[in-house]
């Protein structure tokens, strides 16, 4: 493909729809009850690997967090 965004959002959604049914299959043997991820939710998750992807790239790969230093618990 000739654009890198384009062929991104491909691979993302590909994934996703992959990632879904891996989930899934393996939810079904896990669980007694059965809470599949609809498929609804593929674009979302989609959409998620795709940002994660476009900010590695922007990013060159170094993506930084921020140190934790708890204050969340204070």
């Amino acid at each position: 493909m000739q654009d890198a965004y384009k062929e991104l959002m491909f691979r993302s959604f590909k994934d996703a729809m992959d990632i879904v049914a891996d989930y899934n299959e393996w939810a079904g043997d896990a669980f007694d009850e059965q809470v599949p991820v609809p498929p609804q939710a593929v674009p979302q998750v989609a959409m998620a690997l795709y940002q994660s992807r476009i900010r590695e790239r922007v990013g060159n790969g170094s993506l930084d967090f921020p140190e934790f230093d708890g204050r969340m618990y204070e």
